[in-house]
């Protein structure tokens, strides 16, 4: 019987020695214990329908491909959503840039856009949300219609993600500037509805249910929306406000599309921009250039300087609003290059 106890004390810890990195292991084994089953436990109710190997996705997710014919344009299955929102007040109906929050508190917000061309699958970059999840940062992505329909078992972890929230970002990357407003409003709608018939999947899936915590933490419809281009008009802006969707720029831009931007651009572009209440723009949909490299460079840094990374909605609910009545990159009239493609 000892040599039993032996045999499964020594199993027990040759498999603990090897899944856990070593510089973490605690001091003190009954806390080490007790640590290692509640995290256990976290990582299986916020992840549940997925292997680790399916959320650790691969290299080549983040490939695009060509679609020539447009073949994902089409109207979702339903081109209205069935939940609507309220109005927003007036101090949110502008295009809001970053938050003013109480003196001493830092927070700060992550976004990477998910968008998708009208003639293009794009990309999904798992390096970026696997250094997010390992180091429980919260993020916001604000993602197409037409890329949640190009990559739905993705869309749908990153809604199950508690660390997670999704904007809206336009159906297929058009230029608000551009579009009539029959037009604009299909673009803000379809994306809404995409959303909602994913949530729905989502629903019916057992492994769903497994907890009963996720089923009220996940909204039916996004909560957000960004323009793409960061390009808009007084009328887009007025639509949003009816719909009840805040319109999210940034006031700090990573530059990762950028040929030949390097991650450690990137990061010293964060780290030396960052303030209280700003909002950061990059792309997880493959086009961003060193992004996932950058995370480890900047992020580490900004929490030892006492900054706390929040969803936008979070950080929306601790300050006020910094808004513009004008969509723009760093300054007015910046991304007016958009209107002549």
């Amino acid at each position: 019987m000892n040599s039993f106890k032996h045999f499964m004390t020594a199993f027990f810890l040759f498999q603990v020695v090897f899944t856990w990195p070593a510089a973490d292991l605690p001091n003190d084994p009954p806390a080490w214990a007790e640590q290692l089953a509640t995290e256990t436990r976290s990582e299986t109710d916020s992840r549940f329908c997925w292997s680790q190997a399916e959320l650790r996705g691969s290299a080549a997710d983040k490939r695009r491909a060509p679609d020539p014919a447009g073949l994902r344009n089409i109207p979702p299955a339903r081109t209205r959503p069935g939940q609507t929102l309220q109005g927003l007040s007036p101090d949110m109906a502008n295009s809001i840039r970053s938050v003013k929050l109480p003196a001493n508190v830092k927070l700060i917000a992550l976004t990477f856009d998910l968008c998708e061309g009208e003639k293009e699958i794009s990309g999904y970059d798992p390096g970026i949300v696997n250094y997010l999840r390992a180091n429980r940062i919260k993020a916001t992505f604000f993602a197409g219609g037409k890329w949640m329909r190009s990559h739905p078992e993705k869309t749908m972890q990153l809604m199950a993600e508690p660390l997670f929230e999704i904007g809206n970002h336009g159906w297929n990357h058009k230029n608000f500037r551009k579009l009539d407003k029959g037009e604009a409003l299909d673009q803000v709608l379809w994306t809404q509805a995409q959303y909602e018939l994913l949530w729905e999947e989502l629903q019916t899936r057992p492994c769903f249910h497994a907890t009963g915590e996720q089923e009220t933490s996940i909204p039916r419809v996004p909560r957000l929306f960004r323009f793409p281009f960061g390009a808009c008009n007084l009328d887009a802006l007025k639509m949003l406000q009816d719909l009840g969707l805040p319109a999210i720029q940034w006031n700090i831009v990573s530059g990762d599309p950028a040929k030949g931007r390097s991650a450690a651009a990137i990061a010293e572009t964060v780290r030396r921009s960052a303030r209280p209440g700003s909002i950061i723009v990059f792309h997880a949909n493959g086009r961003g250039r060193g992004t996932a490299d950058s995370l480890p460079m900047f992020a580490p840094m900004l929490g030892k300087a006492g900054f706390e990374f929040v969803t936008v909605s979070e950080l929306l609910a601790s300050g006020a609003p910094v808004a513009a009545p004008q969509c723009y990159e760093m300054r007015p009239g910046d991304n007016l290059r958009y209107d002549t493609r």
